[in-house]
């Protein structure tokens, strides 16, 4: 297994799968002398890997920092994209990189780190289609949410393109039953590894973004909050387990 990558196998008689690609902080030693010191990495979903580690799911999650690889962004960018998957700058335009990788460098970096994300959520995937009609795939991350105007819980969906309308519509109702504020494909419609992984046949897939301040104090957990929106997020989780199940 790719040494940035972590499979945690929990519950194999479970269709539910956890994503949680960009709470990884690490940069490899031989591209730390290619990065801007000067740079900012702020919008990392901090904590997250943390946050889900006590619950009963197998998950997987990248240990790399996302402004060196972004494993949910699309190969298929136009040439104008400014979401490539090696990103070139930070937040405020400062760049990334001394020395942006070249062509040769980008590619070895995406079969070294992107592609083996894909292949390890594919790995567990198959292993649950052994038991499962359907396998649900829930993709992790957290937003700052005082650069946006909601504070709400925002599930992705491409639109529904990536789970069936009667899904979807469970799902909302599991957050709303616990009295947790969300809003749907709005400001964030999802990522790549929704996208990629709802082409599979037997799979549905959401992104779930949860906003910083119902769980975190200065990028660490906040004690005072996260017990709270922990135990709400896995009676969500589980409800969906058993609709996945009964599928």
């Amino acid at each position: 297994m790719n040494s940035y990558i972590t499979v945690k196998q929990v519950n194999h008689a479970s269709p539910i799968l956890l994503s949680i690609p960009h709470s990884g902080l690490k940069i490899p030693e031989e591209i730390q002398v290619r990065i801007n010191p000067k740079a900012k990495r702020i919008h990392t979903d901090w904590e997250m890997d943390t946050f889900i580690k006590d619950f009963p799911f197998t998950s997987i999650s990248s240990k790399l920092t996302r402004y060196i690889v972004d494993v949910n962004r699309s190969k298929y960018t136009s040439k104008t994209s400014t979401r490539s998957i090696i990103p070139k700058y930070d937040e405020v335009g400062n760049p990334l990189f001394k020395q942006y990788p070249s062509k040769a460098i980008q590619q070895q970096w995406l079969k070294e780190f992107y592609t083996p994300y894909y292949d390890a959520i594919l790995e567990q995937i198959s292993l649950k289609e052994q038991n499962f009609t359907k396998i649900c795939l829930l993709d992790l991350h957290s937003y700052d949410d005082k650069y946006f105007k909601t504070e709400k819980i925002i599930i992705s969906t491409r639109n529904e393109a990536t789970i069936s309308k009667k899904s979807l519509e469970f799902i909302v109702s599991c957050f709303e039953k616990e009295k947790l504020s969300i809003q749907v494909d709005t400001p964030f419609k999802g990522g790549n590894i929704i996208h990629e992984l709802s082409k599979q046949p037997n799979v549905e897939a959401i992104q779930i973004e949860i906003p910083y301040s119902i769980y975190l104090f200065e990028n660490k957990l906040d004690k005072n909050k996260v017990e709270i929106i922990q135990e709400k997020l896995l009676n969500v989780f589980l409800k969906i387990e058993e609709f996945y199940t009964n599928f």
